[in-house]
């Protein structure tokens, strides 16, 4: 009897949890509740999309994503009160960890959200990031638009924010989105301090392979993206064929060795 009174009170717990949940998320400020995103792996982002440079020039998104290397993308505003410097500091962080140099193997392109948002702003924000970061201001590009074009770039994305005007301020995701040089959305990487390990993984994965040393790209064999943890994990598969290698490369090394004592020593035991 006891035990049927648990099972019945467990039952009737687990079947109110959704009402709550959801009682919750309606709690929640329309801004926030429109914050997500809707993952675009593979998509393209618009290469006519025209923003505004830190000094006022018009900068098209296919400018932006003229090179060869890959973009790191983040997508803030620059009057946030919290959590924008949280993020570009921390993606600071772990691209300084990484090793990697910004303009010679990524681009790191910040584009404000708000339209409120001047080249001055967009200055202020790039310097103090190239400070922490050890680079030139040149190698960064923070950039501002209008309320079209910057929906436009986070839509491609999949970014979605919203704005509360009882506090002035947007609700949006810690997320950046790394592109391949082709403008190909690559990967997510998500929270307010992606790792050095999962920056450097991405960078390499949305490169090909251009970027980095060859234990880079053996990593990127071994470690696969896993989207139920949203960071990069060991993949077995890859650490089997590494493994693999290595054994042929032993075997191969040894007979090879073996052969050749033999054939010192025939050559040895032969008539002078």
């Amino acid at each position: 009897m006891r035990r049927l009174a648990w099972a019945l009170a467990l039952s009737m717990t687990l079947s109110l949890a959704p009402a709550v949940a959801a009682e919750e998320t309606r709690a929640l400020p329309m801004a926030a509740r429109e914050a997500d995103v809707d993952e675009r792996l593979g998509g393209f982002v618009p290469r006519d999309i025209v923003l505004r440079g830190e000094r006022g020039e018009s900068v098209t998104t296919g400018e932006l994503l003229a090179g060869d290397v890959p973009v790191i993308l983040v997508l803030a505003y620059y009057r946030c009160p919290m959590l924008c410097p949280l993020l570009l500091t921390g993606v600071a962080k772990g691209l300084e960890e990484a090793g990697y140099t910004p303009g010679q193997d990524y681009r790191l392109v910040t584009v404000s959200i708000d339209p409120e948002d001047t080249e001055t702003d967009a200055a202020k924000r790039r310097d103090a990031l190239a400070h922490k970061l050890g680079a030139s201001p040149g190698s960064l590009r923070f950039l501002v638009g209008t309320a079209e074009a910057t929906r436009a770039v986070a839509d491609a994305v999949g970014f979605r924010y919203g704005y509360d005007s009882s506090t002035d301020q947007y609700a949006h995701p810690a997320v950046v989105t790394v592109l391949a040089p082709d403008g190909r959305i690559s990967r997510y990487l998500y929270g307010l301090e992606p790792s050095s390990r999962d920056l450097r993984l991405a960078i390499v994965e949305a490169a090909a392979g251009k970027v980095g040393t060859i234990v880079d790209r053996v990593l990127v064999t071994c470690y696969r993206y896993d989207p139920a943890t949203r960071r990069y994990g060991p993949y077995i598969s890859g650490f089997l064929r590494i493994g693999s290698l290595l054994i042929l490369c032993t075997v191969g090394t040894t007979l090879g060795m073996l052969w050749r004592r033999d054939r010192r020593r025939g050559r040895g035991g032969g008539p002078r």
